[in-house]
């Protein structure tokens, strides 16, 4: 082989291996576009997804603080009622035991 047979031939295998490297090189800029595309994608899905829950969230926590309120008056409600029902107890065994005491006078 003579050398001018193999500068042609180093010349073919250089152009080969630089088509080469442009077909990969534009395969992975299409790759790498495609994954920024579908990341951008699922990034605005995430955003969505995250400003419902976060949504959600403060209408539960809403929703808690007002239940504690409720409980809270729920709680001076039972005391309350707490304190009616031993007056109405002694209330009532006073009358009872002022039945019996009459009772055994009349007997």
């Amino acid at each position: 082989m003579t050398p001018e047979q193999r500068l042609d031939r180093v010349e073919r295998i250089l152009g080969i291996m630089a088509k080469n490297g442009r077909e990969a090189r534009s395969e992975f800029r299409q790759k790498i576009n495609i994954l920024t595309n579908m990341h951008l994608q699922n990034e605005e899905q995430w955003r969505a997804q995250a400003a419902e829950l976060n949504e959600k969230i403060n209408i539960l926590i809403h929703s808690q603080m007002q239940t504690t309120e409720q409980i809270k008056g729920l709680s001076v409600d039972i005391a309350e009622l707490t304190e009616s029902t031993k007056l109405t107890d002694r209330t009532l065994r006073d009358y009872i035991d002022s039945l019996r005491k009459r009772r055994n006078r009349n007997s």
